[in-house]
């Protein structure tokens, strides 16, 4: 913790980003408690400090628009009215404090506008993204999926949210969290495949442990070779084996495998993989299917969908027909 900070004031004290962060999310709150302890005749200055941030951050920063931040100065300056009614002598004293009000009020934009700038990567259909996130560790995103995460923050929060399906292989280390539409995902280190997808929320732990919370907060810990799926429309977790062939899912290297799936989900994936639209005749979507197909051969991936089902296919440019 910087010795300096005992020369500053409140309001200055209340610009700073590591001040702000600690306020605000406990960042480094060992090292803050330990100095603060150290610097017993700084806890009136800090009181007032914490309280300054408090009050900025209850001002609504979330879009950062140009009225959210002319709403914050007028909040400042209004503040700061009282102090005109003190004798003119006093002036330059005042020009003093609202200097330094504006700067940590700027600070705190600043702080704010960093932590909220987010950092979209989306893999569109017929393609899949390999990510290096911040701190190191790996995403492999599906096609017609998409991760989000807060670029300045994600080194110290650990969290992203994943719309889609993707595999990671996270870094030891703090808390890892994903979260989805459907619940979330926490690891420390590990690698893991998350489907999130048209209320499917599936989850394969491929090495060490994995903590999965559905959106009705019921939780399940899984380990290496275990999964956890929470089928559409329910609200409860299910937990059951698998034997991984690999050090990660099939689809990564373009293997896409069904056991009694709903062909309308089959077409689904289809659609991402070779960015293509296809019509199903009415009435085969809720036929089951189990089987296979790659990516790389149109033709080929549409045979071993429809022969089992003794269907037959037509395709027109992107247009594909899927009839009796």
């Amino acid at each position: 913790m910087e010795h300096r900070y005992t020369s500053f004031s409140s309001i200055a004290l209340a610009g700073e980003e590591s001040f702000i962060g600690w306020v605000l999310h406990k960042h480094h709150e060992d090292q803050w408690v330990r100095w603060i302890e150290q610097h017993a005749e700084m806890h009136g200055t800090i009181d007032e400090a914490r309280g300054i941030v408090l009050s900025i951050s209850a001002i609504p920063t979330d879009h950062l628009t140009v009225a959210g931040k002319k709403e914050l100065w007028n909040r400042i300056h209004t503040s700061t009215q009282s102090a005109t009614k003190q004798p003119v002598n006093n002036k330059r004293r005042l020009l003093w404090t609202w200097g330094i009000t504006a700067a940590a009020a700027i600070a705190f934009l600043f702080w704010i506008n960093s932590l909220t700038t987010t950092n979209k990567i989306h893999a569109q259909a017929g393609e899949q993204k390999v990510i290096v996130l911040p701190e190191e560790s790996n995403v492999t995103l599906n096609a017609g999926s998409t991760i989000s995460y807060r670029d300045k923050s994600f080194e110290k929060d650990r969290i992203l949210r994943l719309e889609g399906e993707a595999f990671f292989k996270v870094k030891p280390g703090s808390t890892f969290t994903v979260e989805t539409d459907y619940g979330t995902v926490t690891v420390l280190g590990t690698s893991f495949n998350v489907l999130s997808r048209n209320g499917r929320f599936e989850v394969h732990c491929y090495s060490g442990k994995v903590k999965v919370e559905n959106s009705k907060k019921e939780q399940l810990v899984i380990t290496a070779g275990e999964k956890s799926n929470q089928n559409k429309g329910e609200n409860t977790l299910h937990r059951s084996t698998f034997t991984p062939t690999s050090a990660a899912p099939a689809w990564t290297v373009g293997r896409f495998s069904f056991e009694n799936q709903p062909l309308s989900e089959v077409i689904e994936e289809l659609e991402r993989q070779y960015a293509i639209t296809v019509s199903l005749e009415a009435g085969l979507g809720d036929l089951k299917y189990t089987g296979v197909f790659e990516t790389g051969d149109l033709e080929k991936a549409l045979y071993l969908i429809t022969w089992p089902l003794h269907l037959k296919s037509s395709t027109k440019g992107k247009e594909v027909t899927i009839s009796r």
